[in-house]
């Protein structure tokens, strides 16, 4: 009584099939599932932590200390580390219009300045510093088309046409931070003017100073040449902010 007629038994078999079928399925889905949450929080995850190195990036610019210093660069080498997140954030720079991660560090500065009374770092470099040398701009800042590789680069500084060995000076008083010769730049100098400005001076035919040297403004840090790479004599001359070039011409009245 208790076993079933034959007859039924291929019924059975496809009850059984349709049944292990079904567990499949709801296996599968569950798998697909954990694979798009799971994605989908790596994508947050990424997200979140670039949008947070972003934000200390700017945050460390604003507020110059040592330590904040310390942790901008160590933020950037993490960004430049993690391809991830570098690429992300390449693309964030590449979004922004005319320089938004400039104007919303100067909008920031200008507010602190109303709360502390400061000049903002805009107001002293305008103010305060003064052009290396009296010259022609003969190639600005930014993207240009390579005179020597015929390739499009960008070019981080201004070029200012002068005679071979006229004095070049220092724009502000600091303290030399670096000097030395490579291929591009060939001799140069970069003083650091403290509050993380700093300006740099390349294709020098001779230098006047050594590193950790202490310079007034306006003081004579070497001559003007033709050193490194460059079609002729000239000066090469970079404004930078917590390690970013700035365009010189937005700050100062280069003629």
């Amino acid at each position: 009584m208790g076993s079933y007629n034959s007859q039924y038994e291929e019924y059975y078999k496809n009850l059984k099939k349709r049944k292990d079928v079904g567990k499949v399925y709801y296996n599968r889905g569950k798998k697909d599932n954990f694979i798009l949450n799971y994605i989908s929080k790596r994508i947050i995850r990424d997200l979140a932590g670039a949008t947070i190195l972003l934000f200390l990036v700017v945050l460390c610019k604003v507020i110059v200390t040592p330590k904040t210093q310390s942790l901008y660069n160590y933020s950037k080498e993490i960004m430049n580390k993690n391809t991830e997140v570098s690429a992300l954030y390449e693309k964030v720079k590449m979004f922004s219009i005319a320089g938004l991660e400039e104007k919303v560090t100067n909008f920031i500065e200008e507010s602190k300045s109303k709360i502390t009374g400061k000049k903002t770092i805009t107001q002293k470099i305008s103010e305060e510093f003064i052009p290396p040398v009296s010259g022609t701009i003969t190639s600005s800042y930014g993207y240009r088309l390579d005179p020597i590789d015929n390739k499009n680069k960008f070019h981080h500084g201004v070029d200012i046409g002068v005679a071979e060995g006229t004095d070049v000076k220092s724009s502000y008083g600091g303290k030399v931070k670096e000097v030395g010769e490579d291929s591009e730049l060939g001799k140069y100098i970069l003083i650091d003017h403290g509050d993380g400005i700093e300006t740099k001076y390349g294709h020098l035919s001779s230098i006047n100073v050594v590193k950790d040297q202490t310079v007034s403004k306006g003081e004579a840090v070497g001559k003007s040449g033709k050193t490194g790479k460059t079609t002729g004599e000239h000066l090469h001359f970079e404004l930078l902010f917590m390690g970013e070039s700035r365009n010189p011409e937005n700050y100062l009245a280069i003629k």
